[in-house]
């Protein structure tokens, strides 16, 4: 079922449930800038002291779907987006850019419905301070990140990855097998193998693709501190 808030209070992201006391992942109400209620997938256990809203999610059958494959982070291309779920979910334009103004950081993550936590393997996370991902575009350009693992290599604050994202072309995503910035994760990569996003060439190593039913997540979040 659906969680409802204490009292009813209007709540603009995860982070006002967390606020309140709220510590249980699952389905709840949020208010978009309208001041209509939908329904989102809230993850407040898994970083503690941080509350994500998922905003897209996808399994690798539904990798070449638009909504997944070509749609920039800037254009409206939702699908299933009254009803969250793993397969094929993405939120609408207007309401990512509510909950952009809400957040502090990005992250991206590999089959967390299959997963009873995030270990951070085959995660990436940013800050909007850094990256606005809702308004980047570039073709293999190195953005700053928090952390990023892919297939294992990893690297912390500071480092750069290499990411990609054209308007209906390339959605969001890194391409693992290229060099030239901080973030070196070749060895092991397939040819061209995307991550995160774009998923024409894939690595079942990766999490995020080992198999049809393996999904990748983007959530937009901040923490408890700030």
């Amino acid at each position: 079922g659906i969680h409802l808030g204490k009292n009813n209070f209007i709540a603009r992201s995860c982070l006002d449930y967390l606020k309140n006391g709220v510590f249980e992942n699952g389905f709840y109400w949020l208010f978009d800038d309208k001041y209509q209620r939908y329904v989102a997938y809230c993850d407040l256990e898994s970083e503690p002291g941080a509350a994500w809203t998922l905003v897209m999610s996808w399994n690798r059958a539904s990798r070449s779907l638009r909504q997944f494959r070509s749609s920039t982070f800037a254009q409206d291309a939702p699908i299933n987006h009254k009803t969250p779920n793993w397969d094929s979910y993405r939120q609408t334009l207007s309401r990512m850019k509510g909950l952009r103004s809400t957040s502090t950081h990005w992250r991206a993550t590999c089959s967390f419905n299959h997963l009873d936590n995030i270990d951070y393997r085959d995660y990436v996370r940013g800050s909007f301070s850094n990256n606005d991902i809702m308004g980047f575009l570039g073709h293999g350009q190195c953005l700053l990140v928090d952390y990023v693992n892919i297939r294992g290599h990893a690297a912390g604050p500071g480092t750069t990855a290499r990411f990609w994202q054209v308007h209906n072309t390339y959605m969001l995503h890194i391409d693992s097998s290229a060099t030239g910035c901080g973030f070196v994760p070749t060895a092991g990569s397939s040819p061209s193998e995307d991550n995160f996003g774009f998923n024409q060439a894939f690595n079942t190593n990766f999490r995020c693709n080992g198999g049809d039913f393996s999904t990748t997540q983007w959530w937009f979040g901040g923490y408890l501190a700030e």
